[in-house]
């Protein structure tokens, strides 16, 4: 099953001729369902379609559904856990920001580019 997946995987792989065959028919089936049906009722075939396939790759209906739900409307009042990761890249995304408020420069204007030579 798994050497099968593989092979698959390597098949439609982007940049492969298989790939190009693969990506090519689904995009023209796309199309052809624009065409043919028009852009709201090809938006719910494929909203349908990405709901069957969010319930089919969960282990059970209950699973699914409950999956669903959940993205759709989030559980209230559900603590949030940040790993000491996730704080380190907010910090650094922040840092250059900080830093340029700090040299007078106010939030939102257009700050030369800076050369990051190593």
């Amino acid at each position: 099953m798994h050497d099968l997946q593989e092979r698959l995987n390597a098949l439609i792989k982007p940049g492969t001729t298989g790939g190009k065959v693969f990506y090519g028919t689904a995009f023209f089936i796309v199309a052809l369902m624009f065409v043919c049906l028009g852009f709201w009722k090809t938006m719910l075939v494929l909203v349908l379609t990405a709901l069957g396939v969010l319930i089919g790759s969960a282990d059970t209906l209950g699973k699914a559904v409950a999956k669903v739900v959940d993205r759709i409307i989030p559980p209230k009042n559900q603590k949030v856990v940040y790993t000491a990761e996730d704080m380190e890249k907010v910090k650094n995304a922040t840092r250059p920001r900080q830093q340029t408020t700090a040299q007078g420069a106010a939030p939102g204007e257009n700050l030369p580019e800076q050369d990051n030579k190593s």
